[in-house]
């Protein structure tokens, strides 16, 4: 009988400062409602559970004009848009997914409205075993552009589903100079089918 309580001690033993080493990785309450995030670069592949997603590029430009069947919108904007071009898939279920912009001092910016929803991914549907491209156009501050993350994730919806959707983070990979330098290499007219 020694042996096994001195088994049932040493066991016990063992489970307390497992508890005790695992309290530094608790999240904290505010933490808790976040989604759980995947991160990357331009063209790494994320893949999370209901989506697959890489950045294939991004651009900048003054003005998007979106040529139509019957002429074209041209949307300028004061400041710069950043054009993210995203791949994504779907395992099982179509989804739409939806896309942020997030800048190094914390700023958040969803995709404009001032380009048209029919040359933006954000209305288009992700089919199961088909990539799918598409643009998604930020209007941000040149100054926001270094140090940006695209993060593109499922609309969570106000009435029901999973609020607790994951998420893909890519980095854009532009430090201060190389967004200095992209920025000024923006093109004057940025133009899409739509």
């Amino acid at each position: 009988m020694g042996w096994l309580t001195a088994l049932r001690a040493v066991t016990g033993l063992a489970l307390v400062a497992a508890a005790v080493a695992m309290q530094p990785l608790r999240l904290a309450p505010e933490r808790l409602n976040e989604p759980i995030t995947a991160s990357g670069g331009m063209h790494d592949e994320l893949s999370m559970p209901r989506f697959s997603a890489r950045l294939e590029r991004v651009e900048f430009a003054r003005t998007v004009r979106v040529n139509k069947r019957y002429g074209g919108e041209d949307a300028p904007t004061g400041q710069i848009f950043l054009i993210a071009k995203v791949g994504a898939t779907a395992p099982k279920h179509p989804v739409q997914l939806h896309a942020r912009l997030f800048t190094a001092d914390g700023r958040r910016f969803d995709p404009t409205e001032r380009v048209s929803d029919t040359a933006a991914m954000n209305t288009k549907w992700v089919q199961p075993g088909w990539w799918r491209s598409g643009l998604y156009f930020f209007e941000v501050p040149p100054d926001a552009v270094a140090g940006a993350k695209v993060v593109v994730s499922e609309e969570i919806s106000p009435l029901f589903g999973d609020q607790f959707l994951s998420e893909a983070a890519f980095d854009t990979g532009l430090d201060g100079a190389a967004a200095k330098q992209a920025v000024g290499a923006a093109k004057d007219v940025y133009e899409v089918s739509g």
